[in-house]
């Protein structure tokens, strides 16, 4: 039944079509030439489902997103798993003069994660942090060869007036 539907309402449309045509002609409106087809083509018309095809609305670019630091969860007492312990030796000494404080701290603490630490346990505004990476060294006692232990140390850098006094060795 579905076949003779489809014929039947193929020629139902295209009957539509001439009576649309022929009350234009008698009220003696224009006709376009889009409205006036042939038969074949009003019947390719009807066998094809009608698909609108609309161009995607002109939009501007999205704008790349800005690469956002990872922070890690802001918990208020984090010190005590990012800094192990405060280097003193001639250089951090030295560098003390200069608000520059050396900090031996955890191998995967971040940047951002001293800072925090340093600014939560101690109470001072940290301008910058640098971070060297010491790597294991080969020891020989005798006949055994061992290893030295490798670690992380932080040079934190304070805003001028600021100190750290258990650095400072008091």
């Amino acid at each position: 039944m579905s076949i003779f539907d489809k014929i039947l309402g193929k020629a139902e449309k295209a009957e539509k079509t001439e009576e649309k045509l022929d009350k234009k002609s008698e009220r003696g409106d224009s006709i376009s030439t889009k409205e006036i087809e042939s038969p074949k083509k009003a019947e390719k018309k009807a066998e094809k489902p009608a698909v609108k095809r609309t161009k995607p609305a002109k939009t501007e670019k999205p704008k790349k997103e800005v690469a956002k630091r990872k922070v890690a969860k802001k918990e208020e007492n984090i010190a005590h798993r990012v800094l192990l312990e405060n280097l003193i030796s001639e250089k951090s000494t030295l560098l003390a003069a200069q608000n520059k404080y050396v900090f031996k701290v955890t191998k995967n603490a971040g940047k951002f994660q001293i800072k925090e630490a340093i600014e939560g346990y101690y109470g001072v505004q940290v301008v910058s942090v640098n971070t060297i990476t010491i790597n294991p060294k080969k020891r020989i006692h005798g006949r055994t060869i061992g290893w030295k232990k490798g670690f992380k140390k932080a040079v934190v850098t304070l805003r001028s007036g600021d100190t750290i006094g258990a650095a400072e060795g008091v």
